[in-house]
């Protein structure tokens, strides 16, 4: 029997959705065997509305029912504190692979070296090691982990690169193994790189949140993509010179660990998070695709609700920083609102001229795409503006109050903390920012129980006038 493994990644805010992580927990069980390994590749503890209360520890009932055989280290594994990620693999039971991330000068959990398979008698094993070595379906399987050397991590996490540290722990192995998988949290070129230079069998990737499967040079890439929709099963060759199979599984329609669910649906009802604050008459979509093409309701509903917190004349919103999920609604949870932007970015206004803002549309908008995407992409939306672009013409009009805005009109911006310190909006920096109203998803909650009734859509804010 040739090896197998089950590949899941970016679970996120799927743990604010209690039915999603029980049938995620049921497919891998209802798929697994003894034979059969289990990994994670990434930004399981972070972001989500329950990721903010518990600090990565909702991923605890997971784990326990599933017991992964390995995981890697995403960027938002990071997100709470390298203190927080360390409790967590610690308690967690699985064997976390860190080939080339260092945490204040050494590996992630103060452990180092290559642990072999150690489950045979049930006991489940902490650490951080560079690479797992296992025996399945006939054949040793040297699991190696590593995350993407441009990741955001805090300053006190260092990641070196990820193709010299899979060459040097493979060549490390004594005996050699027979077959090599690297987990990946990394992006696109990385992941092509390990394929092409490292003597993987397969790469199984996170971070990207677009399902892949491809081959690279005889080496098969996948990407689940994010909050546990997707479940990919790897199968491993048995002759070294053919290449490795992959067979997709939707989880929604997977069955049910209810058990699973139960556990995190009490974490959820301990802090509050699934009461119903407001109600939609539909649904307010959150797919990455519709959020980068222009205005979109998502987007809408959170510069409406930063605007509104802060007293704005208006509001701008990374697009990229909003999660993807379910839809929000018809009925609106806490955990839904918190989970648009799950990040511990503060409200600030800035006070900026016509022509400030101006420019901030003109960062926003990418009419040769971006990220790999093409055609026009915005990465940034807004509230309380008009804009009107001509593509043909290459041309934007920005409009407030009914009339063009003028160079020297004075205007009160409310941004998140992202656009203030990060460099991708350069017009609005830490100095413009003079106030501070709070915590962006406390903003989003707070903006649904009181403004006047919670209507979401879409009401031309962003239009285009080429034909």
């Amino acid at each position: 029997m040739a090896p197998r493994l089950l590949h899941y990644s970016d679970l996120e805010n799927a743990f604010d959705r209690p039915e999603r992580i029980g049938r995620l927990a049921g497919t891998i069980d209802a798929l697994r065997d003894p034979e059969t390994l289990v990994v994670g590749t990434g930004d399981q503890l972070a972001p989500g509305a329950l990721a903010i209360e518990e600090r990565g520890r909702q991923t605890l009932p997971f784990y326990d029912r599933v017991a992964p055989d390995a995981e890697t280290f995403g960027n938002h594994d990071f997100d709470h504190s390298p203190a927080d990620t360390r409790e967590v693999v610690a308690e967690s039971g699985v064997d976390w692979l860190g080939a080339n991330v260092r945490v204040d000068g050494g590996p992630a959990s103060g452990a180092s070296g290559t642990s072999s398979d150690r489950r045979s008698d049930g006991a489940p094993v902490a650490g951080v090691d560079a690479a797992k070595v296992v025996e399945r379906g006939g054949a040793r399987v040297a699991l190696v982990g590593v995350s993407g050397p441009d990741l955001a991590v805090p300053r006190s996490v260092a990641v070196t690169d990820p193709v010299a540290a899979v060459r040097e722990t493979v060549e490390g192995l004594d005996p050699a193994p027979d077959r090599v998988v690297v987990l990946a949290h990394a992006g696109d070129a990385v992941a092509r790189d390990l394929c092409r230079e490292t003597p993987a069998d397969a790469v199984l990737a996170g971070h990207v949140h677009s399902e892949t499967r491809e081959c690279v040079t005889g080496t098969l890439l996948v990407r689940p993509g994010a909050n546990g929709r997707v479940l990919w099963e790897v199968e491993l060759p048995g002759d070294r010179g053919e290449p490795a199979t992959a067979t997709r599984h939707e989880v929604p329609s997977g069955p049910l660990d209810e058990g699973t669910a139960a556990a995190v649906r009490e974490r959820l009802a301990d802090h509050g998070l699934d009461e119903v604050v407001a109600r939609l008459d539909r649904p307010v979509p959150r797919e990455r695709a519709r959020r980068l093409r222009g205005e979109c309701a998502l987007a809408n509903l959170a510069t409406d609700a930063l605007r509104w917190v802060a007293d704005a004349d208006a509001a701008h919103v990374d697009t990229r920083g909003l999660r993807d999920g379910p839809p929000v609604g018809p009925d609106v949870t806490v955990a839904d609102l918190r989970g648009i932007a799950p990040f511990q970015a503060g409200v600030f206004v800035a006070t900026v001229s016509g022509a400030q803002l101006r420019a901030l549309v003109a960062e926003s908008v990418h009419p040769d795409g971006i990220d790999g995407r093409d055609g026009e992409v915005w990465t940034g939306q807004f509230a309380g503006v008009d804009i009107r672009r001509d593509r043909t013409a290459g041309e934007t009009e920005v409009s407030f109050d009914g009339e063009p805005l003028a160079d020297d009109r004075e205007l009160r911006l409310a941004v998140n903390g992202y656009v203030v310190y990060a460099d991708e909006f350069e017009t609005v920096g830490p100095a413009d920012a003079r106030e501070l109203h709070g915590l962006q998803y406390r903003a989003f909650e707070a903006y649904a129980r009181e403004a006047d009734g919670l209507s979401v859509g879409t009401d031309g804010r962003i239009e285009y006038v080429d034909g």
